[in-house]
């Protein structure tokens, strides 16, 4: 069975004026990541995007990483606080990121701006809390799952919280679930009991592409540890459900909408990413068959979705 590889896009890009010293490039679900820098600063992908990595090109989001020895939260609201490392605010005609942690210090140790569509940014690190001589990961998680989130919803596509399956047909499974739902115990169950491909425990993206919807792969998995660049196109979703017996129960496309929705990664302080996003799962849902998919954590739900496809 072979696995499709996603195509280069063909947005706009924006390209550094300054020749390179350092340069790396990724891609996932379809979208290519580019880092460079003029400083001197030797960069490195996190281990979960080595499988992930291509040759370095023009990309659709082009990234200027350098140090920086003043770094402070703004003294505004922000759009977003995560309650966590990072928050987001309205900055200079587009988004900048603030990451903190009380573990490193009082000030930021990054931060990001990004244009309003997610083209071009530039990233600057905090100086005093890196060791200049180790290779820095510019984009460790989240911020590289966050760049994905808010391309997406530009019009692009969705991240789900989701298992896909590609079976030996070539066909698309997408298993969506909350955390807890099954779907580390999914991807499991299929990688023993089949030859299926396995594109992630845990996140799936969704997008159009030559008339159909297409599910990717990403380097985010789940406890399952699964990530996969491949793709393939949809042909059914199921919403986990933990049972003491395995069946199907189908779903009418404006509930199945709606489920998908509250599986979804969305910016939600954007009304524009917030529609887009509601029209896409609307399309999703209209176009690929969905069911609640209620099933014993052994071989019969494999072969219950097997009998489904056939």
């Amino acid at each position: 069975m072979s696995i499709a590889t996603p195509e280069t896009a063909s947005l706009q890009s924006f390209a550094p004026a300054m020749p390179r010293r350092d340069r790396l490039a990724f891609r996932v679900g379809g979208t290519t990541f580019g880092l460079f820098s003029n400083d001197e600063m030797v960069m490195a992908l996190d281990p979960g995007l080595v499988d992930f990595q291509i040759e370095p090109a023009q990309s659709d989001i082009e990234i200027e990483v350098s140090w920086t020895d003043r770094l402070e939260l703004p003294t505004g609201d922000p759009l977003f606080n995560s309650g966590g490392l990072w928050r987001l605010f309205a900055e200079s005609g587009g988004y900048r990121f603030y990451f903190s942690t009380s573990f490193l210090g009082n000030f930021p140790y990054k931060a990001g701006w990004f244009d309003p569509r997610f083209r071009r940014g530039k990233l600057v690190l905090f100086r005093p809390y890196f060791d200049p001589v180790k290779p820095i990961c510019p984009l460790e998680y989240p911020l590289d799952e966050l760049l994905m989130i808010h391309r997406l919803a530009c019009g692009e596509g969705v991240e789900t919280h989701a298992v896909g399956i590609v079976d030996d047909a070539g066909r698309g499974h997408l298993f969506l679930g909350h955390s807890g739902a099954g779907k580390s115990t999914t991807a499991r169950l299929w990688r023993s009991e089949s030859n299926a491909h396995v594109l992630s425990d845990d996140r799936i993206i969704l997008r159009a592409r030559d008339g159909r919807i297409w599910m990717y792969g990403t380097p985010w998995h789940g406890d399952a540890g699964i990530a996969s660049p491949g793709c393939a196109p949809l042909s059914r979703i199921y919403l986990l459900e933990h049972s003491s017996k395995t069946e199907l129960v189908g779903l009418a496309p404006g509930r199945a909408a709606a489920e998908l929705f509250a599986r979804s990664f969305v910016p939600h302080h954007s009304p524009e990413g917030l529609q887009f996003t509601l029209r896409f799962l609307d399309r999703v849902a209209r176009e690929i068959p969905c069911s609640i998919f209620r099933f014993l954590p052994d071989r019969s739900a494999v072969e219950a979705i097997c009998r489904e496809s056939a």
